[in-house]
């Protein structure tokens, strides 16, 4: 399932005090899991397998059980890496290039755009042509749309879709990063990030933020102060918006499409610092 579908079981597991009879293993898939939900099921014992693919890709690309040689490692160790997409399933390669095309190291540290290719991705689109040209590179690789590092020991790590980069000044920040911290914190349900446009900086981010049942909305200033001890202070958002319920599509992922729409027509109610 999608994060928001796993949340909303950790929501009724903590209101009904247990685990549903059975539940050992969950897959988690569709968009990045927060850490917190992570966390929150391994901790009771349920193992969670970080998932990613594509339509495209027929659909999997790469999963997250551990393998046995991490089994002696730390909660936190353990925790660090399921974060990650996984490994590579058998079958599919990957690889990640910078702007133009050169390959980048696999360090776990260098982002860059991410190819796949494999006897069960596609060829092309259905009588699509041009969209077809549009995704392969010269060697015959399918261009994903994420951008991501790949560890040393073969992790991918999805630092963000490519359309939700924010670019703020000519440095980049991850929406999936931002999120996930803003999410630590103990007031926050959910939360997604969306470039909004900046008359200096070109694009700062907005954080839509869904507050937990029955506790006020934080104080802006205490959240930001939050962000701000666990990344650069020029990459906390200045706006907040405080919002029932975030848009989702048909399958339950964040929409930032909608929620993008629902800014620019003045649908959000934005709290600025």
């Amino acid at each position: 399932g999608v994060p928001t579908v796993w949340l909303g079981l950790m929501n009724e597991i903590n209101q009904r005090g247990r685990l549903p009879d059975g539940l050992g293993d969950i897959v988690v898939g569709g968009s990045a899991a927060p850490r917190s939900l992570i966390e929150g099921f391994e901790k009771q014992g349920v193992n969670v397998c970080h998932a990613w693919g594509m339509t495209e890709m027929s659909p999997l690309g790469t999963q997250g059980n551990l393998p046995p040689r991490m089994d002696d490692w730390s909660m936190k160790d353990r925790i660090d890496r399921k974060q990650s997409q996984g490994r590579r399933v058998f079958g599919v390669d990957l690889k990640i290039v910078d702007d133009e095309g050169n390959r980048l190291p696999h360090d776990g540290k260098t982002p860059g755009h991410l190819y796949v290719r494999g006897n069960s991705i596609t060829s092309g689109y259905f009588e699509n042509p041009e969209a077809s040209k549009l995704v392969f590179d010269e060697e015959g690789w399918f261009c994903t749309g994420d951008i991501a590092a790949i560890t040393s020991d073969g992790f991918l790590v999805i630092t963000d879709r490519s359309k939700d980069l924010i670019k703020s000044g000519g440095e980049w920040i991850s929406s999936l990063d931002l999120e996930n911290i803003v999410m630590s914190h103990s007031g926050v349900a959910n939360c997604a990030v969306i470039a909004v446009p900046h008359p200096k900086w070109d694009e700062r981010p907005l954080a839509a933020i869904v507050v937990k049942e029955g506790i006020p909305d934080p104080d802006v200033e205490e959240l930001r102060a939050h962000l701000a001890q666990r990344m650069a202070k020029w990459q906390v958002p200045e706006r907040f918006a405080f919002v029932d319920e975030i848009p989702k599509t048909s399958v339950g992922k964040f929409d930032k499409k909608r929620l993008r729409s629902q800014y620019h027509d003045g649908g959000l109610s934005v709290t600025q610092f």
